[in-house]
């Protein structure tokens, strides 16, 4: 039977035959992902598509599927897959024992691929398998809207005092240590575009009263200096901890052709102002204008003393364009990037026995070690090799790496490392001119 080969009358770009693999290099490291078609539905080794566990196999996707069969395949097909389950009536599709039995091996096999069997332990620990003790009366995870989606988000360049714009004008808010999320009013997803399982009650009281075609971008967040708190509840719906998340949101992509000041005026109507939410959950994020430089420099001064990672600057009257643009901004005294984990170092003293620093490689290929940031018990369980971490600095020495580095948390939704976007101050470099 010929499946995975049209969908929606679209075409992938690559045709692989039933078992067949092919291969895809990174374009920032030398990881090696291998993709493979089993039946009726393609397997990928990547940490994106693995920690999907709570999804079946024949609705996952990954940013490399998506640029190997084409991102309109992708939607076509995860639309397909997603809505035959729901009605039981994809005649390509095996009986349910069948795709029971294969997502069991096939999630052996993605297992194999990604970690080694000493870390396989780790993966079982943030599988959904292990679930937390729901609260009483908590909700199931959410299964509306398919599992993985083609997602595009404003995304800010960086703003400084000695080169930056002229701020007078702009919109100021916090920005916040959460995770990204897209709502495209059935769920949330990553900017990858794969889904947080967040529980049908999260939603219910508030997402009837958008549009049918309302889309929203913000940020799912439990606190500032919580980013760790965060991933550990959205990466797993069964988690009993999802009332402590609330859904900062920020934007309406959907009116992305009209004035920022429309759409904030829109959530406003929607969700209320920031000190008086309409919903307990959904918080719109407070904007104020921006009186000139002196503004976001003592702003920015008075929010990092309680904790904020730092502000954003949105340009008056932008449009929302899904990619990076001047049209917004991020200001932080801190950089933040991600990197690659390559090895662990036994510590010394109080750490004899577990992790004292983990060895990271960045996106530029340079090595440096991260030793603060960890609690007691991720020294004990330190992230694993080859995953990707998020990583904050003050600065980069004279040789590229990053000067009293600390460790943020695990990144997972990105599987390649990502270098901050700032000069490399080399050793000829007497002064402060870029």
């Amino acid at each position: 039977m010929e499946v995975c080969l049209k969908f929606s009358g679209v075409k992938p770009k690559v045709i692989l035959d039933d078992n067949e693999e092919c291969k895809m290099s990174s374009h920032t490291s030398d990881l090696v992902w291998k993709i493979k078609r089993t039946g009726d539905h393609y397997t990928c080794n990547c940490y994106a598509w693995v920690y999907q566990k709570n999804t079946p196999v024949s609705v996952r996707s990954c940013k490399h599927l998506k640029e190997l069969f084409g991102y309109q395949y992708e939607d076509a097909r995860l639309l397909s897959s997603a809505g035959s389950k729901n009605a039981n009536a994809n005649s390509a599709s095996a009986s349910t024992s069948n795709d029971q039995a294969d997502a069991e091996k096939t999630k052996k096999r993605a297992r194999s691929l990604s970690v080694s069997s000493d870390e396989d332990d780790d993966v079982k620990d943030t599988s959904p398998k292990k679930k937390a003790k729901r609260s009483p009366g908590a909700s199931a995870p959410t299964s509306s809207g398919p599992s993985n989606i083609t997602v595009n988000v404003l995304l800010a360049q960086t703003w400084t005092e000695e080169k930056g714009c002229d701020p007078t004008g702009y919109w100021i808010s916090e920005k916040l240590d959460g995770v990204r999320a897209f709502f495209n009013g059935q769920g949330f997803y990553s900017r990858l575009g794969n889904k947080f399982f967040a529980p049908d009650d999260f939603s219910a009281q508030w997402r009837s009263k958008l549009p049918s075609n309302a889309t929203l971008d913000g940020e799912l967040f439990t606190g500032r200096n919580k980013f760790q708190d965060t991933v550990s509840i959205v990466r797993s719906g069964a988690s009993n901890r999802w009332p402590e998340v609330k859904y900062y949101v920020f934007d309406a992509p959907f009116m992305g052709n009209k004035p920022f000041e429309e759409r904030l005026a829109f959530l406003k109507k929607i969700f209320g102002d920031s000190d008086s939410p309409t919903y307990p959950n959904v918080i719109l994020v407070e904007h104020v204008k921006c009186t000139g430089k002196d503004h976001v420099l003592d702003k920015l001064q008075e929010l990092q003393k309680k904790g904020a990672e730092g502000l954003m600057l949105r340009q008056p009257l932008s449009r929302y364009e899904p990619k990076r643009s001047s049209t917004l901004l991020k200001v932080k005294t801190f950089y933040d990037a991600e990197a690659k984990v390559v090895a662990h170092h036994k510590g010394s003293g109080k750490n004899a026995a577990v992790m004292g620093a983990i060895e990271v490689e960045m996106a530029c290929g340079k090595h440096f070690r991260i030793g603060t940031g960890f609690s007691d018990a991720q020294r004990r369980k330190p992230p694993q090799i080859g995953s990707i971490v998020v990583y904050k600095f003050q600065e980069l020495s004279k040789s590229g790496t990053p000067r009293f580095p600390v460790y943020v948390g695990d990144a997972i939704d990105k599987t390649e490392a990502k270098d901050a976007e700032m000069r490399v101050i080399d050793s000829g470099d007497g002064d402060d001119d870029e």
